[in-house]
């Protein structure tokens, strides 16, 4: 393996270069602790400490080179600044401001992507990252049963039918608990991939140690898409992957779990069958309701350009007899429709199929999964301002993990560093 040796009596030696390789990584954890962890702690809902930070990230670009991303920013943005002008803008200040958080946005996921580019293991970085979720995650259970629970955990029993069970669900410090679940995707979807690729005790018990986080949360969109994501990459390589006997096990057990948690009675099963029967206003609310509230709030000015950044916060939609009763979208393709117009959304496709094809994402397989997650994720909720929505583009489209191709069958060799 690489950085390691063996000593004649049997025992791993760590060489100079694996310390030096686990020093880079340490690097990066605390940003990436930062962004997993702590990111809206203690802010208002929409702000996050990424965003307060983005100017010195920008200032950390700017000394290395990296000084045209504000006038590409201002020359993309300032077709829709022309059209919304001429159309009119309702509030000048709200406009200003969602275009700088827009900005802020901007340079954090360039930031973040340079610097996940930059980083010789981003394999390591996702294995610290499960180990610390998975303590997090058990601590909070443990606070479920103190008056501390309220901070890591959301109580949505006063939204069930009576007679419903009490439903709780773990949220960290996050904003609520399908963001939490966004966040773990990326983890999620690379465990278990890996663990199909490579079965073996090592990979299992990573895959169990972000799975109970995961089912704790019980966010059905975000298990959902993620298991389509993961779906889709294992078709693609169905040939290879299942040349393991193991790996038809392990497939096997997913299986199991997957119908367990469909027909057996638990919390996970209960909002499925809410949600195929209509009753769950969540799931209505980031789908059908949202693209409702976004046409009602274009149309006004223009389909085609949309009623400009910020604008859907001024509208009043509650005569729609919605669970809505200001235009505040959580779909970002709804969303941005609302505030960008037919234009805004088809550029932003015809980008992502442009990278999809340019990136050659359906070679690999960790990122052809993460396309899938990330493009329905946009369909189903998010929002037009999310750093996490593109983060997750970058780990799409980016170099990351070549190790994980099934159709080259490249078995997985990681430092034990």
């Amino acid at each position: 393996m690489n950085g390691g040796s063996i000593s004649a009596t049997g025992v791993p030696r760590v060489t100079v270069q694996t310390a030096a390789h686990a020093l880079h990584v340490q690097k990066y954890l605390p940003i990436a602790v930062l962004y997993f962890f702590l990111n809206s702690a203690g802010l208002p809902t929409g702000l996050f400490y990424t965003g307060i930070l983005s100017p010195l990230f920008f200032l950390w670009r700017f000394r290395h080179g990296k000084r045209w991303i504000t006038f590409k920013f201002l020359a993309c943005l300032s077709p829709f600044v022309v059209a919304h002008a001429i159309i009119g803008i309702d509030s000048p200040f709200y406009y200003a401001r969602s275009s700088l958080l827009l900005w802020t946005v901007c340079v954090t996921v360039y930031a973040f992507s340079l610097a996940l580019l930059k980083c010789e293991s981003v394999e390591r970085l996702f294995e610290q990252l499960i180990v610390l979720n998975f303590c997090a995650a058990m601590i909070a259970v443990v606070l479920l049963f103190t008056r501390f629970r309220e901070v890591l955990w959301n109580d949505y029993s006063d939204s069930l039918e009576e007679g419903s069970n009490q439903v709780l669900r773990l949220k960290l410090l996050t904003s609520e608990p399908s963001v939490y679940a966004f966040l773990m995707a990326p983890l999620l979807v690379f465990v278990i991939l890996r663990l199909l690729q490579n079965p073996g005790m090592r990979n299992l018990l990573y895959a169990v140690m972000i799975v109970i986080p995961f089912l704790l949360c019980q966010s059905f969109g975000g298990l959902s898409i993620s298991l389509a994501g993961i779906g889709v990459a294992v078709l693609v390589g169905f040939r290879r992957v299942f040349e393991q006997r193991r790996a038809w096990l392990v497939f096997g057990v997913m299986v199991v779990l997957v119908v367990g948690l469909v027909y057996v009675p638990n919390p996970i099963s209960e909002r499925l069958s809410l949600v195929a029967t209509g009753k769950d206003s969540s799931t209505d609310s980031r789908t059908v309701s949202s693209f409702i509230v976004a046409y009602s709030i274009a149309e006004p000015k223009s389909l085609l350009w949309g009623a400009g950044l910020g604008q859907a916060k001024l509208a009043d939609v509650t005569d729609l007899r919605l669970a809505f009763t200001i235009g505040v979208i959580p779909n970002a393709i709804a969303g941005g429709f609302a505030e960008l117009g037919i234009i805004g959304m088809l550029i932003k496709f015809a980008l992502e199929f442009y990278f999809f094809f340019r990136t050659r994402v359906y070679e690999n397989s960790f990122r052809l999964a993460m396309f899938v997650v990330v493009f329905l994720t946009q369909l189903t909720g998010s929002y037009l301002m999310n750093a996490q929505e593109y983060l997750m583009w970058v780990l799409a489209f980016g170099p990351f993990f070549p190790e994980l191709d099934f159709k080259k069958n490249i078995r997985l060799k990681f430092s034990h560093a």
